[in-house]
């Protein structure tokens, strides 16, 4: 009896740990199983564009036993849309989803463009680039300008698969190709053989809607060591490829007397200049001491000299006696050589001859007579227009006549006067 109670006892204690086992065994399964749907995500979010992930990506702490039972190598991620995964590990499963997304704005680079005016460059003119996974569209925002011109900012939106959007902003110049360049200064040119020209030396160009134009000078046709007549031609052409082309007329002369008197005129101005001007003189000194200067050294004889400018200035420059024509080409020569910009007059329409001067002095223009005579009446320095009307008028009428419409008028009045003093000539500031 006691033997089977003892069998009776192990019994149950062998149920009860089998139970225990079991219990236990069920509680980790089941932790296991949780941590298993606990470590799946529900969802993965993919940029578009990017790789398909794999396993890994959808789990927080990776499990190799866990295995993908879907086959994401067919799916196209340029795409955007929403993809079932499922999952396994053992007999258990759980499934997830695949989001593609796309949230990058497109990107692009364009370039500026010039046309002409009434053309009408399409948007893909000024694209050089975009990117975009999705594929982008661009378009104008809004239309541009084209019946003006000028140049104007353009706006072009670039916008992809997936509605996202990007600017850019090129330039749009639109031109006149009417408007071709001016060029100025471009003049007939006069040399002795073997001498050298500097053909850009008072010339510019200008252009509408371009600070740089550029210049070229085709002399390809001038011998400058041969004596005759030759074409030479200034192209001047600007961003936009407009181009004007002038041509001048190059005359390669001997070396005669005339050029070595050219060579003595200048070389007797500036010894005239370098002994009688300073540094520190303004425009009305410098013009006061050359008119000084031609009344005290060049005599008036009262006869009529020849109408030769070389001749007579070389004259006046060296001291020989001379008319009113004498005494303003002289005056003009040093002007000339001294950069104040001067005009020679003439009286018109009589009765006889006489030659002067207007000077531009500050901007203004004023009358100059370096003829030593009438001092008794008006010594002519920087007169205004009024001024040599009324002695004209009334001290020797017709004296300064001339064609009113060829000349420009002077101010109302002058900023400066000279007097007789001592024998000589003295300046009157106004």
């Amino acid at each position: 009896m006691k033997r089977k109670n003892r069998k009776k006892q192990i019994a149950l204690w062998i149920t009860f740990g089998l139970t225990i086992l079991l219990l236990l065994g069920g509680i980790a399964a089941g932790y296991m199983a949780y941590q298993f749907y606990e470590n799946i995500h529900p969802t993965m979010i993919v940029e578009a564009g990017n790789p398909v992930p794999d396993a890994s990506a959808f789990q927080d702490q990776v499990w190799d036993s866990i295995e993908m039972e879907t086959d994401l190598s067919n799916i196209d991620t340029t795409k955007t849309g929403v993809h079932p995964v499922e999952f396994a590990w053992g007999p258990l499963s759980k499934n997830s989803e695949l989001y593609i997304q796309d949230t990058v704005a497109p990107k692009g680079s364009s370039r500026d463009l010039d046309c002409k005016l009434g053309e009408r460059p399409s948007v893909e003119d000024f694209i050089v680039s975009t990117e975009d996974v999705t594929g982008v569209k661009a378009y104008f925002s809004p239309e541009p300008d084209y019946s003006r011109k000028g140049t104007q900012v353009v706006t072009i939106k670039l916008e992809d698969g997936s509605g996202n959007r990007s600017e850019l902003k090129p330039k749009l110049t639109i031109y006149d190709p009417n408007d071709t360049p001016v060029l100025n200064g471009a003049v007939d040119i006069t040399i002795y053989e073997g001498d050298s020209i500097s053909y850009r030396n008072g010339v510019s160009v200008s252009a509408d809607q371009d600070t740089e134009p550029q210049l070229e000078i085709d002399n390809s046709a001038v011998d400058l060591n041969t004596p005759g007549e030759y074409p030479a031609y200034y192209i001047a052409t600007d961003r936009f490829g407009r181009s004007t082309r002038l041509e001048i007329r190059v005359t390669v002369k001997e070396k005669d007397q005339e050029y070595y008197d050219t060579i003595l005129l200048n070389q007797l101005a500036e010894q005239v200049l370098a002994e009688e001007l300073t540094e520190d003189m303004d425009e009305i000194e410098r013009a006061f001491v050359i008119f000084r200067w031609v009344r005290r050294h060049v005599p008036w004889n009262g006869g009529r000299t020849e109408r030769d400018p070389l001749g007579q200035a070389l004259k006046g420059l060296q001291g020989y006696s001379g008319d009113c024509y004498t005494h303003a080409i002289t005056c003009k020569t040093l002007l000339d050589h001294a950069g104040v910009e001067n005009k020679m007059l003439i009286r018109y329409p009589g009765p006889g001859v006489h030659y002067w001067l207007l000077v531009k002095i500050n901007g203004n223009w004023y009358h100059m007579d370096p003829s030593p005579i009438y001092l008794d009446k008006l010594i002519c320095f920087l007169c205004t227009d009024d001024q040599v009307a009324y002695f004209s008028e009334f001290e020797r009428p017709h004296y300064y006549d001339r064609e009113y419409d060829k000349y420009p008028p002077t101010p109302d009045t002058s900023p400066a006067t000279v007097v007789r003093k001592n024998g000589d000539y003295e300046l009157v500031r106004q």
